[in-house]
């Protein structure tokens, strides 16, 4: 049986609404190669609940950058991640 390659990914994780102290941040994450957006979502949700922020990933999506997080305001109260310039 062979192991599953790990692969070290950055998600971008843009603002639901966009409130007043939300900006698009990144995190990054180890998910297995070729993960889909299912196992994005599970593995940033877990992420996030390791940090203390419930119910922060509102959705998965994708552009012409790849997949992206939409994630809830209330989130932003927290401290996490890293701002995107």
């Amino acid at each position: 049986m062979r192991a599953m390659r790990r692969v070290a990914t950055t998600v971008r994780c843009v603002p639901r609404f966009g409130y007043a102290g939300t900006n698009v941040r990144t995190v990054d994450l180890d998910l297995p190669s070729g993960a889909e957006p299912e196992a994005l979502q599970t593995t940033l949700e877990a992420w996030f609940n390791r940090r203390g922020i419930a119910d922060a990933v509102f959705s998965i999506d994708v552009d012409d950058d790849g997949y992206f997080a939409v994630v809830n305001d209330e989130a932003y109260d927290a401290d996490w991640g890293t701002p995107l310039l």
